[in-house]
């Protein structure tokens, strides 16, 4: 069985899974299981190739996607700590947590300003600049590679699908 339905990692045919719940529990619609577990193999396949590159840096997705979010924003490379919270979909908790990483690995830096001191700015460090760069440069191309053989027409559609799928959740 997939994990996404009910059991452990499996590469066993999403048919052969269908199957055998419809013959299993045939009083419950289980034809979601037809896309979900394409997706959630999917997923960990992505998750694991994003490790793989990002582990050459030492770094993991979190902290990619803070480097990244300071680096989208523009110059001056710099959020308060509440808008990259919201920016990434984390916690002020979290975000704290991730920002005091990369500011010990030296890619970003911390300030407050003045003069009350209650606002926290986050700014990309010109050592996180650059690494992120090359990163980023890495990241793509492998996730380019798992997009390989598909067409364009077909990637336009699932791209059009999936973004009307997260618009609905």
């Amino acid at each position: 069985m997939d994990e996404s339905t009910l059991g452990g990692p499996s590469s066993e045919p999403v048919a052969a899974i269908l199957g055998a719940w419809q013959r299993e529990r045939p009083d419950v619609d289980a034809a979601s299981i037809e896309v979900i577990t394409p997706l959630w193999r999917i997923s960990r396949a992505v998750i694991a190739g994003r490790q793989r590159t990002l582990a050459a840096y030492d770094l993991d997705q979190s902290g990619l996607d803070v480097l990244g979010t300071l680096r989208r924003s523009g110059e001056p490379y710099r959020l308060t700590a509440t808008e990259l919270s919201v920016r990434c979909g984390v916690t002020p908790g979290a975000t704290t947590q991730r920002v005091a990483r990369l500011e010990a690995s030296g890619l970003v830096r911390r300030s407050r300003e003045e003069p009350d001191r209650r606002t926290v700015h986050v700014e990309l460090a010109a050592a996180g600049h650059t690494l992120l760069d090359e990163v980023f440069a890495q990241v793509m191309a492998a996730d380019e590679a798992m997009l390989d053989g598909m067409s364009s027409r077909d990637r336009a559609t699932l791209v059009r699908i999936l973004g009307a799928w997260e618009q609905r959740l």
